[in-house]
């Protein structure tokens, strides 16, 4: 059964937004993630308020690849819900800690990226992802 003009609308705005996601998280996470123990720390450092007993390096590192793992996720349709759930955790530690810090424009900016995978969360990854047109085979 094919698509209707709405529905490759939709699929197409979902596809988009798929991308551009995932375009973010790699240009943020990459970087550091290849930098080394030092990069890593930098971004373990501030979460770790959360106090659940890893050392900041290795809490850096995790959240990099959660980071990673997930955009490539977003974009291959692959785990999808649970890329999203992950980065819905994510970005609403990153929103915590910049209420903490007192640092506004981040605070603003990680809550409305957690809003976004959340929303990604119920609407699903689309018709167009390598996960559903490998199923349709």
């Amino acid at each position: 059964m094919g698509l209707t003009g709405e529905d490759r609308k939709i699929t197409f705005g979902l596809l988009i937004i798929r991308v551009g996601l995932t375009a973010v998280l790699l240009i943020h996470c990459l970087p550091p993630l290849f930098a080394g123990a030092a990069a890593w720390q930098r971004i373990g450092t501030p979460l770790g308020f959360i106090n659940i007993g890893l050392p900041p390096t290795f809490l850096g590192l995790v959240v990099l690849l959660l980071e990673a793992l997930g955009g490539i996720s977003l974009v291959f349709g692959y785990f999808f819900r649970i890329a999203c759930i992950i980065l819905t955790v994510l970005f609403g530690l990153y929103f915590f800690n910049y209420f903490r810090v007192g640092y506004h424009t981040l605070m603003l900016w990680s809550m409305g990226l957690a809003t976004v995978f959340l929303g990604l969360l119920y609407t699903g990854p689309g018709r167009y992802s390598i996960a559903v047109k490998l199923e349709k085979k």
